[in-house]
């Protein structure tokens, strides 16, 4: 350092001008800090106004902490600042007198270098400052874009957690709970033990009661390491964490642990701790779907959450760092990793005991605890009666759809059934456990199946994405049970055996399989008897072509059996027979009405084909629920109800959402006669037609069978006087038939009736629909089977077709006899008409059906229109013409020959005097009335071949004219005066 000599006065001089040298770098410093005091003070004004107008923003911290900082540093490197309040006048003049204080005179001089340096390093920790301070504006700019962009913040929503929604069965029982991806079960505060409590704020937020919603010290650690890499760590509060669950997203960056910070100053404002605890407590992710702690208690430990213990506890706090990392169940079970969930079990108790929440005692114990955790997840477990479960859950989505207008989308039905899986709703289903489980073990256990035709199809195997293997044995089966009186499903059973894995095939209500002759009651016999066809109606069973039948032969293959020709309804639905099913649909009902019968029955349009075989041999697809609706809507008086899974759904607050009585679909389909008497045909096909096998002693049974082509599948739907059930047994895969020679009768009607024998064990006969056919309007009648009218001596002589006794609508019977049948004498001599001279031994009643042009059978060439019956003749004459066309035997007596020329002497005397009696005048009352009786009685004896009866008659009416015609002649004569 250089000193320069100076003179006395010159080092006062100096000393004056180093003193007042000072003096101006002190005011340049006091400007200065005036400055930065201001800039601080609009920085202190900017926060004030963000902590007022964004309440208590999260930045708050961050500059909190670092204005205490910036101060000091400031306090350093300037000795004379001091900070004071904004507006206090006397500031600098303190700040001056302070300088004063400070500085006496220097005794040596002040080094140059020295200076430079101090100077230079004061002016670049000011720049830094200066800096720092701008810096610091634009993250307040950027804090407040980000506030201002916050989400509103709903507490309702971050207070009310998802619920897991339950099903109870028909008597109220609780059967099952549902949920989505996320299984939940909400519990009060009051009701999470004060230990578990302890294990989650122990490790998630130590000072979750002391702080407002944002622990600054954790949050500023967090901040730093957001500003080091952009990839936030910790640092949030249990407030903080509800806010991202349910709000923000698990999204980590600075933007949103601002937002975050913000809201959780702003939910504490208004709720309560306990309330925020609560609701972060039910929502917490757990791992494995358990999201909450009673859900995660009951699917790891299978406890209640007052029988958890403290490693318990502290284990399901451990889980929410990293659900995935920590899971009991995969590291014990499948990793072979406990020890990971134990290290972190450990430091959960470790905090907790540090917390002062536990005893060194408890802590030793639970350090040394062994948990027992559940192998196989609740959830993955299948729920009891999953058939009927998951189809009551399909049921009540759609039903919600229509009810809210809305349509039957793909995302429409995931939609609601998330709201029904996590809302807390409890659907009271229709379900009868007691029926549910007999048809099902009923199913599993039936050992009469029939084997395909290809053994090797008997078991199907497929591989799921996630490798469960799922064996399908073949050929399967389904069933339905209808209570038919109120319309509710007791019993859905989509598979041979219990599925395996969750919304799997149900085909009970996905499958859309052929039902074959199970559908002729459906949609020809019922139409038909609407239409005003009876029992006794006449079809024909026989091969030929048929109207509108469009296959290559012109007519159904199959279905005939050794009672050709013509044949009641009745026989034709007992039998089972193919060829009067073609003719009831192409010549009596039509296609066209056929099939809007289905549809009222509740069949799906697209899955019907209007043709022959669609209808009348039941290749079109139904699934055995539609089936079920449609054979109960007969059993029901021709009503149908929509068949519902479910009676009410509420929410979780009691309110009724949806009302089976409000939303079920009810309508007339048939007749109620027609429905009586379809239950009565129905019944016949049990007693003594293809359905024998589905018998039940001491109950009344109705069904019918159904064998679809080329033996895919068979089928028997039946009713009783409680239910109505269908049931189907075929290959998954159509193209796999069943054996040969399988069929409805001897395959699903001994299945049918094993399962509805059990369920019906102590109950009682009674009618199916008991109701006096008479008050229906139905009257009875005994009709010829071949010509359907009333039956005549002659119909009752027919061996081959006998007259039936039938019922008829009042207004449809019919009222004229038959004139297709005629018994006469023919005497075996020369097989010819008998008279009365030809001797018993010789002559023989014989029977003649004639058949006209205008009779369907006349088509038929005599062959095989013989075969059908074997006394038809086909002829265009009259029954008198054909009478008379007959041949009179020759070979007895002589009186043989004159009664051809009696019937024609009195055919032409009864000509004679009939054209006599239009000219003639004045004739006597008492002669007139005599000579028509005689006639009367003459024409009666006509009609037969005996001699002596006819003879007499002619003999007096011949006298009688006589005796007119004398009596005439004398008034005449009398008149004329002689």
């Amino acid at each position: 350092m250089f000193f320069s000599r100076v003179s006395p006065g010159q080092t006062l001089v100096s000393i004056k001008a180093a003193q007042k040298r000072k003096y101006n770098r002190m005011q340049n410093r006091a400007d200065n800090s005036r400055k930065t005091a201001s800039i601080y003070a609009k920085t202190l004004e900017s926060m004030n106004f963000l902590r007022q107008s964004c309440k208590r923003l999260a930045g708050y911290a961050i500059i909190a902490s670092t204005s205490d900082k910036v101060k000091q540093s400031m306090a350093n490197s300037n000795p004379f600042f001091r900070l004071e309040p904004k507006g206090d006048s006397s500031r600098t003049e303190a700040i001056h007198e302070e300088s004063q204080a400070l500085f006496t005179a220097r005794k040596k001089p002040h080094s140059l270098l020295l200076g430079v340096v101090f100077t230079s390093l004061k002016l670049t920790v000011l720049a830094f400052i200066v800096v720092g301070f701008i810096a610091m504006g634009l993250v307040l700019g950027v804090v407040k874009a980000y506030v201002e962009t916050t989400p509103t913040l709903d507490v309702a929503q971050l207070t009310i957690s998802d619920y897991t929604s339950y099903l109870y069965d028909m008597n109220g029982n609780l059967m099952s709970s549902i949920a989505d991806v996320e299984y939940r079960d909400w519990v009060d505060i009051e009701s999470i033990p004060d230990m578990l409590k302890n294990a989650f704020i122990a490790v998630e937020d130590v000072r979750f009661y002391k702080h407002s919603g944002v622990d600054f010290k954790r949050l500023f650690s967090a901040t730093l390491e957001i500003l080091g890499n952009s990839n936030s760590s910790g640092g949030s509060t249990i407030t903080q964490q509800l806010i991202k669950n349910k709000v923000l997203g698990s999204q980590r960056n600075y933007k949103r642990k601002i937002q975050e910070a913000y809201l959780a100053l702003e939910l504490e404002r208004i709720i309560d701790k306990d309330t925020i605890l609560e609701a972060y407590l039910n929502d917490v992710d757990l791992g494995d779907r358990n999201y909450g702690v009673k859900a995660g208690a009951k699917d790891f430990f299978g406890k209640e959450l007052s029988e958890l213990t403290v490693r318990e506890c502290a284990m399901l706090a451990g889980l929410t760092q990293a659900p995935f990392r920590y899971n009991p169940r995969k590291n014990m079970y499948q990793r072979d990793k406990m020890e990971v969930t134990d290290e972190r079990t450990n430091q959960v108790l470790s905090r907790m005991y540090q917390a002062g929440f536990i005893t060194k005692d408890q802590y030793d114990n639970a350090l040394t605890e062994q948990v027992k955790i559940v192998e196989i997840s609740e959830q993955k477990q299948m729920y009891e009666m999953a058939y009927f479960v998951e189809y009551a859950i399909s049921d009540v989505v759609t039903h919600l759809l229509e009810k809210r207008g809305l349509s039957n989308t793909t995302a429409n039905r995931s939609a609601v059934e998330n709201e029904l899986r996590t809302s807390g709703y409890h659907i009271y289903t229709t379900v009868d456990p007691i029926v549910q489980k007999t048809v099902q073990d009923t199913l599993s256990s039936w050992d009469k199946y029939p084997s395909l035709a290809d053994t090797s199809k008997s078991l199907r195997v497929e591989v799921k994405e996630d490798g469960t293997v799922i064996e399908t044995v073949e050929p399967q089966s389904a069933a339905v049970v209808m209570d038919y009186h109120t319309g509710e499903l007791r019993a859905i059973i989509g598979g041979r055996n219990e599925p395996m894995v969750r919304k799997g095939i149900n085909r009970a209500s996905q499958s859309y399989t052929e039902v074959g002759s199970s559908i002729k009651p459906l949609a020809l016999y019922g139409p038909a008897l609407d239409l005003g066809y009876s029992p006794a109606s006449i079809t024909y069973n026989m091969e030929g072509a048929i109207a509108g039948w469009n296959t290559e032969k012109g007519y159904p293959s199959g279905g005939l059996d050794s009672r050709y020709g013509p044949v009641t309804f009745r026989r034709a639905l007992v039998s089972s027979l193919n060829v009067p099913a073609a003719h009831v649909l192409m010549d009596d009902v039509t296609p066209a009405i056929s099939a809007q019968y289905l549809y009222a029955l509740g069949a799906t349009e697209n899955k019907i084909n209007v043709d022959g075989a669609g209808l009348a041999l039941g290749t079109s697809g139904f699934t055995p629920i539609q089936m079920a609706a449609a054979y109960a809507t007969i059993a029901n008086g021709g009503v149908y109800q929509e068949p519902l899974s479910f009676t009410k759904v509420l929410d979780a607050d009691g309110n009724v959402i949806l009302d089976a009585d409000e939303v079920r679909d009810t309508h007339r389909v048939f007749q109620k006669s027609t429905a009586w008497l379809l239950v009565d045909m129905l019944t016949d096909a049990v007693k003594t037609g293809t359905g024998t096998k589905a018998k039940i002693n001491d109950i009344t049974v109705a069904g019918k069978t159904g064998t679809n082509s080329d033996y895919a599948s068979v089928y028997f739907a039946g009713m009783t006087p409680y239910y109505v059930s269908t049931l189907w047994v075929g290959h998954d895969y159509p193209v796999n038939k069943l054996k040969k020679g399988s069929s409805g009768g001897n395959e699903a009607a001994p299945l049918w009736q094993a399962y509805m024998a059990k369920i019906h064990e102590g109950l009682s006969d009674k009618p199916i629909i008991d109701a006096d056919p008479t008050s229906l309007g139905l009257v009875k009648r005994t009709v010829c089977s071949v010509s359907g009218l009333l039956a005549t001596d002659a119909c009752k002589n027919d061996e081959n077709h006998k007259p039936v006794t039938e019922w008829f609508l009042a207004e449809k019977a019919p009222t004229t006899y038959c004139d297709m049948h005629v018994t006469l004498s023919i005497c075996s001599a020369e097989n010819a008409l008998a008279t009365e001279f030809c001797p018993e031994n010789s002559v023989s009643q014989v029977n003649y059906v004639l058949v006209r042009p205008d009779h369907p059978l006349y088509q038929f060439d005599d062959e095989y229109l013989l075969k059908a019956l074997p006394t038809a003749i086909r002829t265009e004459l009259t029954t008198d013409e054909f009478i008379d066309s007959i041949k009179i035997c020759t070979v007895h007596a002589d009186g043989s020959l004159s009664i051809f020329a009696l019937k024609t002497q009195s055919q032409d005397l009864i000509q004679q005097i009939s054209d006599y009696l239009k000219t003639a005048s004045n004739v006597p009352p008492e002669m007139s009335d005599q000579i028509k009786d005689g006639i009367a009685n003459l024409q009666v004896a006509l009609s037969g071949y005996q001699y002596s009866e006819i003879e007499p008659l002619y003999v007096k009416l011949s006298n009688d004219f006589i005796a007119l015609q004398n009596y005439m002649a004398q008034q005449t004569q009398n008149n004329n005066g002689g």
